[in-house]
């Protein structure tokens, strides 16, 4: 495939998902990605879901789908030799990317004015939780905390039912805003010369999704609440039970078409003359009851057939799919590429929703191994001597083991 980025080099010192899915996504795109973790202190998504065993940090399923596309390489930010290393090897990259707080590349003495006297055009992109100043300038931050402070918590959830997260999506949103940025940041750069300092609230970047229900609000008073699967302005909406064990079919109505449309195909055309459903408002006001008719008749077959159904006569709707049947799905199959790393074999994962003249962005490379490039970066591209890169092993300012 064609390699848009091919050129670019990106030091990402990234953890968790946000930073590292937006430098996985850039990486597929072609540019050269040096994953900086230490043997001190790896990303810690290398440990989440996976248990102690012998280089267990290398078993994390969420760091092994979040890092395809990267070199590994490792350093220790709290030695001063190893700072020294650090702006070597700054000055052969074009980005660094990070997403800790403000105050830990401050302690590091690696802001962005202590970095572009090293690479004058440096573009530099932080994710702080919260922004660099603020009451919560300080405070770590994760996608739950996220998706509660920027009302995304807020509509997900049952009616009368507490607040719900949904599962990272804030880590995702996050990343794509990040990965607009770096490009058009390049773009800036190419045309002017001129590096940049981006900033981008990782919080920020979710209150910028939840456009439609402040809109409301600001401009008619309107604060939106929790109605399940259901949303404002449409019914019948919702996931139906189908055929089998916790099996579910997504079904939702848009127009007065649809309506049509979807009585004709479930067999009850007294639905059709009955005055309430007429318009949407009746509709919704009759929810509960429409539900428990559609829910009878979604029953009788699979969730694929129903879907199938449906789509046939222009009505929206989907199945419901479990992890475990995506890659076989007709629709996403195409979508998983096969992927070999050490230490954990060769499976399929997603690949990207991007295709580039007319063929399909794929990655590059598994997830790197703790400090598996070493060599690369530090004799390759600083040309270190043998003693040199062994004198650094030796004081465990590198290394491709954890510290334990």
């Amino acid at each position: 495939m064609n390699q848009p980025l091919k050129g670019v080099r990106i030091l990402d010192l990234s953890m968790w998902w946000s930073g590292p899915m937006c430098t996985s996504y850039l990486g597929a795109l072609g540019a050269e990605i040096i994953k900086l973790e230490s043997v001190q202190a790896p990303d810690g998504f290398r440990f989440t879901l996976s248990t102690p065993r012998e280089n267990w940090w290398e078993f994390g399923p969420q760091f092994n789908s979040a890092n395809h596309n990267k070199r590994g390489a490792t350093l220790n930010l709290l030695d001063e030799e190893g700072k020294a290393y650090f702006k070597k090897v700054l000055e052969k990259c074009d980005i660094v990317i990070e997403n800790y707080t403000p105050r830990v590349m401050e302690n590091f003495q690696l802001t962005y004015d202590v970095l572009t006297q090293y690479k004058k055009d440096l573009i530099m992109l932080s994710m702080p939780a919260y922004g660099k100043t603020g009451p919560y300038r300080d405070q770590p931050g994760f996608a739950y905390t996220f998706e509660m402070l920027s009302g995304i918590a807020q509509l997900n959830g049952y009616q009368d039912g507490k607040p719900m997260t949904v599962l990272g999506v804030a880590d995702v949103l996050a990343g794509f805003h990040a990965a607009a940025a770096l490009l058009i940041a390049l773009e800036h750069r190419d045309r002017t010369g001129e590096g940049q300092e981006i900033e981008l609230a990782q919080n920020e970047g979710c209150v910028n999704y939840m456009g439609a229900p402040i809109a409301d609000f600001i401009l008619n008073g309107e604060n939106w609440g929790r109605v399940g699967n259901r949303q404002p302005g449409i019914a019948p909406q919702g996931v139906y039970r189908a055929q089998g064990k916790d099996s579910w079919v997504a079904i939702s109505i848009t127009s007065d078409e649809e309506w049509h449309s979807l009585c004709q195909v479930i067999n009850e055309p007294a639905l059709l003359n009955d005055e309430r459903f007429k318009t949407v408002e009746g509709r919704i006001a009759a929810h509960d009851e429409i539900d428990a008719i559609i829910s009878q008749w979604t029953q009788q077959d699979s969730h694929h057939a129903i879907a199938s159904r449906l789509q046939k006569v222009g009505v929206p709707a989907g199945p419901v799919l479990e992890v475990h049947e995506m890659e076989h799905d007709p629709f996403l199959k195409n979508m998983y590429q096969e992927v070999t790393r050490d230490y954990v074999g060769t499976h399929l994962y997603p690949s990207w929703p991007i295709k580039w003249n007319n063929e399909r962005v794929l990655h590059k490379a598994p997830a790197p191994l703790l400090g598996q490039d070493n060599e690369y970066v530090f004799k390759e591209l600083l040309q270190l001597s043998d003693d040199e890169y062994t004198s650094l092993l030796e004081k465990n300012i590198i290394g491709d083991k954890m510290l334990r």
